[in-house]
């Protein structure tokens, strides 16, 4: 898929907060956890859309944190779309929903 470089750079720090949270505290933290990550691109009325899955298995359990510190504002607001953070006990699940560019193909 082409996508364009700032959407790419913001993605890039999203996907960096996610793997060094993964690594401190979750799934990554321990032998046995494990991220699957899915994607597809949707076509909607409004456009084509970028769904992104990060999905962590078998780490310590989770907890919804007390505050949000400078990292879940990184992950949340950093790219344009939705982002939802998901802390279920068997591991952080998080959603993004990203408008693409017209004319943003796979390739």
């Amino acid at each position: 898929m082409r996508f364009p470089p700032k959407s790419t750079l913001a993605l890039g720090i999203v996907f960096n907060e996610l793997a060094t949270n993964a690594v401190k505290y979750g799934a990554l933290s321990n032998a046995a956890g494990s991220i699957l990550i899915e994607w597809t691109m949707e076509t909607t009325p409004t456009g084509q859309r970028l769904l992104l899955n990060w999905k962590e298995k078998d780490g310590p359990p989770v907890t919804t944190p007390a505050h949000k510190g400078f990292g879940s504002g990184v992950i949340e607001h950093g790219l344009e779309g939705t982002i939802h953070l998901d802390y279920r006990p068997d591991g952080l699940v998080c959603t993004m929903d990203i408008p693409l560019p017209r004319g943003t193909r796979e390739g």
